[in-house]
């Protein structure tokens, strides 16, 4: 099941996290484009990831309050509004426990990143197989796995 972007219908994405099984990975995407957000979320969705999708930090932040914690966040780097690094900031301060317990990578078109709270990065344009092997990989590495909140 997809859920609409950045909707606002909390009634749909509760009954969204409580129909996952628990055994489904959750990963939540943000991107300020729009094309690529609906394409992470395809390859994602393709390979059995529940994807949630926001279009800006602000609206991940929302998000986050009705979805079941993700076991990854992928993060636009160079985002208009809030940048990654700006998104992580808030993220630590609104859910610091999250922050301590999932991954968050950033995805970006630059070689390297400055020294951040971020797990690490995986570099656009991704090659189909590498990206989703990174994914993977960012999924296996997290701190302890917990229950999901529903």
């Amino acid at each position: 099941m997809t859920i609409p972007h950045e909707t606002n219908d909390k009634e749909a994405l509760a009954k969204h996290a409580c129909l996952s099984s628990g055994l489904e990975k959750v990963i939540l995407v943000i991107d300020d484009d729009e094309e690529l957000l609906n394409l992470n979320q395809s390859l994602l969705e393709m390979e059995g990831y529940t994807v949630f999708t926001a279009k800006s930090g602000e609206k991940a932040l929302q998000l986050l309050e009705h979805i079941p914690q993700p076991d990854l966040i992928l993060l636009d780097f160079q985002m208009a509004k809030m940048s990654g690094p700006e998104f992580l900031l808030a993220l630590g301060e609104k859910h610091p426990k999250l922050l301590d317990t999932v991954p968050v990578v950033f995805l970006t078109a630059m070689d390297r990143i400055p020294a951040s709270r971020a797990a690490g990065f995986i570099r656009k344009p991704f090659d189909l197989e590498a990206f989703l092997s990174e994914v993977h990989n960012f999924i296996e590495k997290r701190a302890p796995h917990e229950p999901h909140q529903h």
